[in-house]
C-alpha cells in the first residue's frame, strides 16, 4: 500500500529525501523495486511521474536560483542539464520518468533541492533504488527508445550515476552491435563524464572499429576527456587512419591542443599525406593554432610546399590572420 501525502504536509520523516513537489498528487511507494513500479504505472490510464534519487560524483546544476520552479508539464522553458566541475562522492540527482499511454515517454534530471511543479499530475517517489537496477532500466530504455530525445536522455542519465556499473554499460551501448546514433551518444558521455576510464577503450575503438563515421566522432570525444594521452592518439590517428575523413577530423581537433609537437605533426601532414583533401585540411588546422605556432608554419607552407593547392590554402589562411608577420609576408608576395 502506498502512503498518500498531502503536498502541504511534506514535513515528515522522509521530507529531506523527497522531491519538493507542488501542484501534484504526491505519494511514496512502499517498495524499492523500480521495474515493478514502472510496470504498475504503465498499466494505469493517467499521466504519472516516477521519481527517485541516484548517487552522482558531481552536483547537478541547472542554473536555477532559490526562487525558481521547474515545471514538469506544459511548454515552460527549462534549463539544460549542466553540471558543476566540482566532484564529491555524496552528491545525488533526482531522476523523473514521465509515464503516459502505457510507456515511459520522458526522462528528466533535476537537483533534488529544486521546487518542482507537477502540473496536476501524479508523482510517485521511490525512497530507495539500487543504482545498478536504475542503470539497467535506463539501458533498456535507450536501446528500445522510439524517440531521439528519450534515447539521449536515457544515456545521459546513465552517465551521471556514481556506480561501478556505469562505465561498462556505456561501453556496451557504444559497441558495434548498436545503431550509430546510440553508439555516438554513449561514447560522447563516456568521454565527457568518465574521461580517464574511457581512454583505453577510445584508443581501441579508434584503432579497430570498422565504422569510419563512428571513428570520426571519436576524434572529437577525445578532446572531451582532458587526458594528456589524447594528443598522442589524435596524432597517430591523423597520420595512420585508413580513412581520409577520419584523418581530417583528427587534424581538426588536434588544432585545439596547443604545442609545437602538434604544429609539427600538422605541417608533416600538409606536406606528405597522400590525400589532397587531408593536406588542405591540415593547413586549415594550422590556421587555428595560436599565432606563434601557426603563422610560421603557414608561411613555410606558402613558400615551399610542392602542392600548389596547399600553397594556395596557406596564403588564404594567412590572409585571415591578424598576425603582423602574416601581413608582412602577404605584402612581400603582392610586390613580387
Amino acid at each position: 500500500m502506498r502512503k498518500m501525502i498531502l503536498i502541504s504536509m511534506l514535513a515528515l520523516p522522509l521530507a529531506a529525501q523527497q522531491p519538493k513537489i507542488q501542484n501534484g498528487q504526491f505519494s511514496v511507494a512502499s517498495t524499492s523495486n523500480l521495474t515493478n513500479e514502472i510496470n504498475t504505472l504503465k498499466a494505469g490510464s493517467s499521466v504519472s511521474w516516477l521519481a527517485y534519487t541516484i548517487p552522482t560524483s558531481r552536483k547537478i546544476q541547472n542554473g536555477w536560483n532559490s526562487d525558481s520552479v521547474a515545471y514538469l508539464e506544459g511548454d515552460h522553458d527549462r534549463d539544460r542539464n549542466d553540471q558543476s566541475d566540482s566532484t564529491h562522492e555524496s552528491y545525488r540527482a533526482l531522476l523523473l520518468l514521465r509515464i503516459a499511454n502505457h510507456a515511459v515517454q520522458t526522462i528528466r534530471v533535476e537537483d533534488p533541492e529544486r521546487q518542482l511543479d507537477a502540473g496536476g499530475t501524479k508523482v510517485e517517489f521511490l525512497p530507495t533504488v539500487d543504482p545498478a537496477q536504475s542503470i539497467a532500466t535506463l539501458q533498456s530504455l535507450a536501446e528500445s527508445a522510439t524517440s531521439n530525445k528519450l534515447r539521449d536522455s536515457s544515456i545521459f542519465a546513465i552517465s551521471i550515476h556514481s556506480s561501478t556499473a556505469t562505465v561498462p554499460v556505456l561501453i556496451a551501448l557504444a559497441s558495434a552491435n548498436h545503431d550509430l546514433a546510440v553508439r555516438e551518444k554513449a561514447a560522447f558521455w563516456l568521454s565527457t563524464q568518465h574521461g580517464k576510464e574511457a581512454m583505453p577503450t577510445l584508443d581501441t575503438w579508434l584503432r579497430d572499429d570498422k565504422d569510419d563515421r563512428f571513428r570520426e566522432k571519436l576524434t572529437f570525444d577525445l578532446t572531451l576527456t582532458r587526458e594528456p594521452s589524447a594528443a598522442d592518439i589524435l596524432i597517430r590517428t591523423a597520420h595512420q587512419d585508413a580513412s581520409p575523413k577520419v584523418r581530417k577530423q583528427a587534424q581538426f581537433w588536434m588544432a585545439n591542443i596547443v604545442g609545437k609537437r602538434v604544429a609539427g605533426s600538422l605541417s608533416d601532414a600538409a606536406q606528405n599525406d597522400p590525400d589532397e583533401g587531408v593536406r588542405k585540411s591540415a593547413v586549415f588546422a594550422l590556421s587555428r593554432l595560436p599565432n606563434d605556432e601557426g603563422t610560421p608554419r603557414l608561411i613555410e607552407l606558402a613558400q615551399n610546399n610542392k602542392d600548389a593547392a596547399v600553397r594556395k590554402q596557406a596564403v588564404f589562411w594567412l590572409g585571415q590572420s591578424n598576425d603582423p608577420r602574416a601581413l608582412e609576408y602577404l605584402t612581400q608576395l603582392v610586390k613580387r
